[in-house]
């Protein structure tokens, strides 16, 4: 019985539940939504509209939703501006009216609704119409005058109703100089007086770089970035105004449209063309006169369509030397003179595997890649790569970047790596650039030719000629790309050092507490701080640079640097073994200091480092902190 009642009760609550959700919830929700639109001067759903017309004292605009899309079928027959029409049909749906000022006048010409200023109506998809008739302003508050078309009643409602619904037929048709999707685009053709030129785009690769090529009249790689920014103006400039809807071919001479100066050809991917001309210049507004190839109007375009437009096979050519996605670089080689070097990636390090095997700098190698992908021409020589006076028989350098296979690149083993050689050749020079207007009394310096290279890419038929500073970055040699790292470990792990100078040797190890003891030859002392600071001078120490480095089985003359018998020397150890061993020999004398750059130390001693051969230049801080250890020590 116990169990049958509490189901009952169970089963009320839920319909109380119900019942408040529809007489409360819900019905708040409905109700709310009857006065939202109980003030609204035209009811209906804005999807449901097919056709839409305004009517002023000077025309009558009709247009029709066809398919979706808005289209004028009078005065002409022309394409929407669809935003246009959207915001018009937008704005009426949601029209409310301010008050009702009179159900019944007996004259509408007081409030100036006898002869409306404009009058717009929409029909629906159920076949019915509505309009709405807008008079004069109130005399008092920013309201206007509104009738319904199906009424008498003559209503107050915002004045901002008659901007946002009174459009001309300029304001209403598609402005658009090209229509086009910019994707599909696969080939573009430029005509003025000076050039003809046609290019393709290239098939789009997973790396996301976009490319052009020129094939008329050079073949060569293309600027395309420059015609990406173009085909964006041309399909996001809209006309200025419409001088002539619909010209004759007599007529075209009177806007320059008879010789044009300047001829777009757009191929998309279904084959179809898209033309403009562009004539002679207009005065108001501000522009060029033009029109679309097969379209009668003649439309003002701005002015910088035609003045940016590439007027130059230079400025369409790409002056960016190598283009690929620098993280598909899995090897590079650089050749120079008689000396190659081979780096291969290990993960997000770099390795140089010749001439012999050492750790890479990977910050000077993402300097190479950078100043790689960043190098532009700064002009572009005649003639082929071929051509003996460049210099690419033996070139000065060569610069090989392995890529790995793209995605969508064939994958089996037996195809070769993907691989880009850059060849730098002879020196050349570059002439300077004209420079701009000075105030007057300023005096100027002339500008000087500047030493560049000519730089080219195995298999490719330009020569670049770019400045020397610009690949400087590239051309580096072996101790450029290798890691000037000499000693790195987790100080943390280090838990004893042992110290050495002349015949002294000290041990110190630290305890749970981190502090660093002196624990042989004998034991107690605490020399935690400056135990700490020589080991912010070990860890990560750097070479300066290398004061000898013997090949094969040669030795260096250790004698010449104060290694035969070093100043000081450190190990550090961890529970793994010692994880450095450096020794100090005699300071760099200061002669040999004078040509450093700035930020190089001023004071350097020569140094081993056990495991590394050679001998090397390092900052003399390490040299100090150990000697402030032995002062405490003695």
């Amino acid at each position: 019985m116990r169990t049958k009642n509490t189901l009952i009760m169970a089963f009320a609550a839920v319909l109380l539940a119900v019942a408040v959700y529809f007489l409360e919830i819900r019905g708040v929700e409905e109700r709310a939504e009857v006065e939202r639109v109980a003030n609204r001067l035209l009811r209906f759903e804005s999807e449901s509209v097919t056709g839409l017309n305004i009517k002023t004292a000077d025309t009558s605009i009709s247009l029709q939703r066809i398919d979706s899309t808005w289209r004028i079928t009078a005065p002409l027959d022309l394409e929407a501006n669809e935003s246009a029409v959207d915001s018009i049909v937008n704005r009426l749906q949601t029209t409310d009216y301010d008050r009702l000022i009179d159900e019944t006048p007996d004259d509408l010409g007081r409030f100036g609704l006898a002869d409306p200023e404009v009058e717009v109506t929409i029909e629906l998809d159920d076949g019915s119409a509505h309009s709405l008739a807008l008079g004069d302003g109130t005399p008092v508050g920013s309201n206007l005058f509104v009738r319904h078309g199906e009424g008498e009643a003559v209503y107050t409602t915002a004045a901002g109703l008659e901007d946002a619904v009174n459009k001309s037929l300029f304001d209403l048709r598609n402005r658009s100089i090209m229509t086009f999707a910019e994707q599909e685009v696969t080939r573009l053709e430029l005509t003025t007086a000076n050039l003809e030129a046609s290019m393709q785009r290239q098939p789009a690769l997973s790396d996301g770089i976009a490319r052009w090529k020129l094939d008329d009249p050079i073949e060569a790689r293309a600027n395309a970035d420059a015609i990406g920014a173009y085909l964006t103006q041309l399909r996001n400039d809209e006309a200025l105004a419409y001088p002539s809807e619909s010209i004759q071919d007599e007529d075209l001479s009177i806007y320059g449209l008879d010789t044009p100066q300047l001829t777009v050809r757009i191929w998309t991917n279904d084959d179809s063309t898209i033309s403009l001309e562009i004539g002679n210049e207009s005065e108001e507004p501000a522009g060029y006169y033009a029109r679309r190839i097969g379209s009668g109007a003649v439309f003002v375009v701005p002015t910088a369509l035609f003045d940016e437009a590439p007027d130059s096979i230079t400025a369409l050519r790409n002056r960016t030397v190598a283009e690929f996605a620098r993280d598909r670089v899995n090897g590079i080689q650089v050749e120079i003179g008689e000396k190659t070097i081979r780096l291969t990636k290990d993960g997000i390090d770099w390795k140089i595997v010749s001439p012999r095997f050492l750790e890479g700098d990977t910050s000077t190698v993402s300097s190479l890649l950078t100043a790689t992908l960043a190098m532009k021409a700064a002009d572009f020589a005649s003639g082929t790569a071929s051509a003996t006076r460049f210099g690419f028989s033996k070139p000065y350098a060569r610069v090989v970047f392995n890529l790995e296979p793209l995605p969508s690149q064939d994958m089996s083993t037996d195809q070769p790596a993907e691989t880009i050689t850059m060849l730098i050749g002879n020196e050349t020079q570059i002439e300077p650039t004209e420079s701009g207007p000075t105030a007057e009394g300023d005096e100027t310096e002339e500008p000087k030719p500047t030493v560049g290279r000519y730089i080219t890419l195995e298999n490719e038929p330009t020569v670049y000629v770019v400045a020397s500073d610009d690949f400087s970055d590239i051309t580096v040699d072996l101790f450029a790309l290798r890691s000037k790292t000499l000693v790195s470990f987790a100080r943390s792990d280090v838990s004893r050092i042992e110290l050495s100078s002349g015949a002294r040797t000290y041990t110190l190890t630290k305890d749970e507490e981190n502090n660093w003891n002196l624990s042989g030859p004998i034991a107690g002392t605490n020399l935690t701080k400056v135990v700490d600071d020589m080991l912010w001078s070990l860890n990560y120490l750097r070479m300066e640079s290398i004061a000898a480095e013997p090949e094969g089985n040669d030795t260096a003359n250790l004698a010449s640097f104060g290694l035969d018998a070093p100043a000081m020397s450190v190990r550090a150890f961890t529970g793994e073994g010692d994880v450095a061993h450096v020794s100090i020999g005699g300071e760099v004398p200061a002669e040999e200091l004078e040509e450093l750059p700035e930020f190089a130390p001023k004071a350097q001693t020569y140094g081993a480092v056990d495991g590394t051969p050679g001998i090397f230049r390092l900052d003399a801080k390490l040299r100090d902190a150990l000697q402030a250890i032995f002062d405490e020590l003695s």
